[in-house]
């Protein structure tokens, strides 16, 4: 009796050292995920950033926490009639992660045409890292009523036709390949739904553990981004555009994985679709001929310092030759 209460006990014991172990190792990993504030890449960007904080239209938006735009410069741009407005759309390229906003293409351009003509210009950065098309056509409904843009701007990387969203706490990678209506649930952990909610909003750790798996999930998963996941909202974004008497552009960004920038792989079907929705695409890898890969890129697809003055210079006097003679 003594003996059996003793391994009973000695079980028991056991199991809760591996309980506080369990937890102290939790809580160092979230305090180390806090301070590093780093995001899993697995070989390549993780197009989640975190949980949804509002829809457009069923779309998840989130936001990033060091966003290219405020509300001042939202309200400055609806209220001036006179100026050039310009809204960009992307993700963490023309976001220009690593860079300041003062180094993102963008900006430059905005600097380059203030000093090269009378009429002011407003731009809005509205790239957020890890956006597809259709959050970037969700983002421009949100702020059309308010602003009628002269030029809509959407900065494209082949990535852009796969779709994630979250529901229910889950991330939710929205492709062709489960038999539930196209949507295929990644969690880091067997959660129930409700603890789930409230570990992705509540801790780092986890939030990563769950990009992590929803990063190794997309590295496995073939054939799953569609194409009209890119045509439909650019289409849309296209004739919302056209409504508010602007239009749209669409800069290819290159590969940048060999010596020199290479065409982006999707260049042909988007040509083939602004040709028939009536927008134009611009191929980044013309405005870059010349350059080696290794002083414009910091990885396969995002631009260094550097990749960013080019890429404003050639854009402002695009600009300047199509959308702003004087």
């Amino acid at each position: 009796m003594t003996r059996r209460y003793s391994l009973k006990r000695g079980a028991t014991t056991n199991l809760l050292l591996v309980v506080i172990a369990t937890v102290v190792a939790t809580l160092a990993a979230e305090a180390l995920a806090r301070v590093l504030g780093v995001w899993p890449t697995l070989g390549q960007p993780v197009s989640v950033r975190g949980v949804a904080t509002r829809t457009v239209d069923g779309v998840p938006l989130w936001s990033d926490k060091y966003p290219r735009y405020d509300g001042d410069d939202l309200r400055r741009m609806a209220n001036d009639r006179d100026a050039f407005k310009i809204i960009g759309l992307g993700d963490s390229i023309l976001y220009g992660v690593l860079q300041p906003k003062e180094g993102t293409y963008l900006e430059q351009v905005r600097h380059a045409l203030a000093s090269r003509m009378k009429r002011r210009v407003e731009i809005l950065n509205m790239a957020v890292p890890g956006y597809n098309t259709r959050q970037e056509d969700a983002v421009f409904k949100e702020v059309e009523d308010q602003i009628k843009p002269n030029l809509v701007l959407v900065h494209y990387w082949e990535d852009d036709a796969h779709q994630y969203r979250a529901v229910g706490g889950y991330v939710v990678d929205v492709g062709n390949i489960s038999e539930e209506e196209g949507h295929v649930v990644v969690r880091a952990l067997p959660l129930p739904p409700l603890l789930s909610d409230f570990l992705l909003v509540h801790s780092r750790f986890y939030d990563l553990l769950t990009q992590a798996v929803l990063g190794y999930h997309r590295t496995r998963t073939v054939g799953a981004d569609s194409w009209t996941n890119v045509s439909e909202p650019l289409a849309d974004i296209q004739e919302r555009a056209q409504r508010a008497g602007g239009r749209l552009l669409v800069l290819a960004s290159p590969e940048l994985n060999g010596p020199a920038p290479t065409p982006n792989g999707d260049l042909p079907r988007l040509q083939q679709l602004a040709a028939s929705q009536g927008f134009e695409v611009i191929d980044v890898s013309e405005w870059l001929r010349g350059t080696n890969t290794s002083d414009i890129a910091l990885d396969g697809c995002h631009f260094n310092a550097k990749g960013h003055a080019i890429i404003g210079e050639h854009l402002a006097d695009y600009l300047l030759q199509h959308d702003l003679k004087e």
